[in-house]
């Protein structure tokens, strides 16, 4: 009977990972790796991973365009705009 286990015993040493956290909140300015460097884009949501790394849905300041990127191709912007969020 020992070769028998029940489920609390078979998982009792795994641990469970962590999920990522966002590092960018909503609402901050970001800027974009991919685009001009001069424009700005405020996070409007945060996007589950999407098999490459967390996502972000993402506005332009400018022109109002909305764009999904990942959190890879984002960096915050230094500028007096910016009211909290994480680093």
């Amino acid at each position: 009977m020992a070769e028998f286990l029940n489920a609390r015993e078979r998982y009792r040493g795994v641990k469970a990972l962590a999920a990522p956290t966002h590092k960018f909140a909503v609402g901050l300015h970001v800027s974009f790796r991919g685009g001009p460097a001069s424009e700005l884009y405020r996070v409007t949501r945060h996007l589950p991973n999407g098999g490459q790394g967390l996502q972000y849905r993402i506005r332009s300041d400018r022109d109002g365009q909305e764009r999904v990127v990942l959190e890879s191709a984002l960096q915050r912007h230094q500028s007096l705009f910016n009211t909290g969020g994480r680093i």
